[in-house]
């Protein structure tokens, strides 16, 4: 077991990779503290950990809200006593359309639920890390390939990756390792709304065809590299931006 009587925080985790992300912690010995805006979502996720008899909470949450968060890290020192690891998952793609045709509530949103609820959880459970000085933060970014029209979702994601690394340095000291993962192109509901936008929208056909050529792989896949850096085996790794489609990764993980 990984991450046995590790508790872990995973927002976002109704669904997607935030899910595999979530069961595979849970299937490596770790409490789970599953975060969502959706409560049936992430109930039902817990209900699967629970027919694994593993230990999981679903707790209702906007975790772009300071008060919700702040509820979210209350009940689970309630119900764990501590705080070992984060995954801040949570996010959307936003719009898809050219920069100069995106309102400023589009754009706001966007970083509202792609960077500030990454910024919010951080921050509230960094006390508690420092305190026992020890702990894992992981943002879910994105690819450092531009994407034509997407300009939101790829500022957003960028500014998780210079998290990071900003939270690396101010948190070293105190045994407490941040970093951020490029999941690569997975098959999952946000990839099905991107191929819909179509090719013209997007600037590639990429995702059109990977979808026909069978390559977009289950988030099952990098939540791997997410339990990579979770756990003992991720020591020492900080402030680093890690690629599920590097092929030195995916060897690292091969690895076991």
């Amino acid at each position: 077991m990984k991450l046995q009587d590790k508790v872990a925080i995973v927002t976002g985790s109704g669904r997607g990779l935030g899910r595999s992300i979530a069961l595979l912690f849970g299937k490596e010995g770790a409490n789970v503290v599953l975060a969502a805006h959706n409560r049936d979502q992430i109930e039902h996720v817990a209900q699967e950990l629970k027919v694994l008899r593993k230990n999981a909470i679903a707790v209702q949450a906007d975790v772009s809200d300071e008060t919700q968060v702040n509820v979210l890290i209350q009940k689970t020192l309630e119900a764990y006593g501590t705080i070992d690891i984060l995954v801040n998952n949570a996010g959307f793609r936003g719009p898809i359309a050219p920069t100069h045709k995106i309102s400023l509530t589009e754009w706001e949103e966007t970083l509202r639920v792609n960077l500030t609820t990454a910024f919010l959880c951080s921050k509230a459970v960094i006390p508690t890390m420092i305190e026992k000085k020890s702990g894992k933060i992981i943002n879910i970014a994105t690819t450092l390939t531009p994407r034509p029209n997407m300009t939101p979702y790829m500022v957003s994601k960028a500014g998780m990756n210079s998290l990071a690394k900003q939270l690396s340095r101010e948190l070293k000291e105190f045994n407490i390792q941040v970093n951020a993962i490029h999941p690569g192109v997975m098959d999952t509901r946000m990839q099905e709304d991107i191929r819909k936008a179509g090719a013209k929208a997007i600037g590639t056909d990429m995702f059109d065809r990977l979808k026909e050529e069978g390559l977009l792989h289950s988030p099952d896949e990098p939540a791997k590299l997410v339990l990579f850096l979770a756990s003992k085996t991720g020591d020492g790794i900080t402030g680093e931006f890690l690629s599920f489609d590097d092929k030195e990764v995916k060897f690292l993980l091969s690895q076991g």
